[in-house]
């Protein structure tokens, strides 16, 4: 199984380089911009414009190093940080990874967990309930 040696080595350089160019979430002094584990890659920003630039880093980089995003197996969540105010138009705010669109939705699936836009449990509870009740029924 080398691959994921191989995935890691590539990967390790993509998060430094997006660390040092200091874009994205911190906590204090440490980065959280790009969280990464086994095949996946999460990129935190704090706005759209950050975003475009983290990506466009992941773009030089694939091309640099002759690998593509898969934009299909991407998504991204817009997180409103005044849930009182109306949120940005996702139709005229758009990403790109590797030349293809990244489509926006309100819930995804990470790493079994269910990540939603409005910022609670409920999805990720319904769906831990409903896996407890099949395997009980099952029995």
């Amino acid at each position: 199984m080398i691959s994921p040696v191989l995935f890691c080595n590539y990967i390790d350089k993509l998060l430094l380089q997006l660390s040092k160019s200091e874009l994205g979430c911190f906590i204090g002094h440490v980065f959280l911009g790009a969280l990464a584990y086994a095949d996946d890659v999460v990129l935190l920003a704090p706005t759209h414009r950050t975003m475009w630039t983290m990506l466009a880093v992941c773009d030089n980089f694939a091309r640099e190093h002759h690998v593509v995003f898969n934009a299909k197996m991407s998504k991204c969540l817009y997180f409103n940080s005044y849930p009182t105010r109306s949120r940005i138009s996702t139709t005229v705010l758009q990403f790109s990874v590797s030349g293809n669109d990244i489509k926006f939705v309100d819930e995804w699936p990470h790493l079994g967990h269910i990540i939603t836009t409005v910022r609670d449990d409920k999805a990720d509870i319904i769906s831990k309930r409903n896996v407890l009740c099949g395997q009980i029924n099952n029995k």
